[in-house]
């Protein structure tokens, strides 16, 4: 059995919209983030990368890359659900 934990924090800043869990929740300020800041869907998506023991979050969506800017985390996860699993595993 593998067991993975994720972690994700982003600071409240003026400018961006709050979205937890892929819904928007009005509030004056939002999450900072390359993507965008879905602190639930970022933590649950760590987690699966790092049960499968393949790096976390920051390697396989970098803030480095632009693909990612504002990227929605339903995105990263579709994306991370859709990756090829490592062979020890299939």
């Amino acid at each position: 059995m593998r067991i993975g934990v994720g972690y994700d924090s982003h600071r409240l800043v003026e400018g961006r919209r709050l979205i937890i869990g892929g819904t928007e929740i009005p509030f004056e300020k939002g999450l900072q983030g390359h993507s965008d800041g879905d602190v639930l869907c970022h933590a649950i998506i760590d987690s699966l990368i790092g049960a499968l023991g393949i790096g976390d979050i920051g390697k396989h969506f970098p803030d480095s890359d632009p693909a990612w800017k504002d990227a929605s985390a339903w995105r990263c996860l579709d994306t991370s659900l859709n990756s090829p699993m490592p062979a020890d595993l299939r």
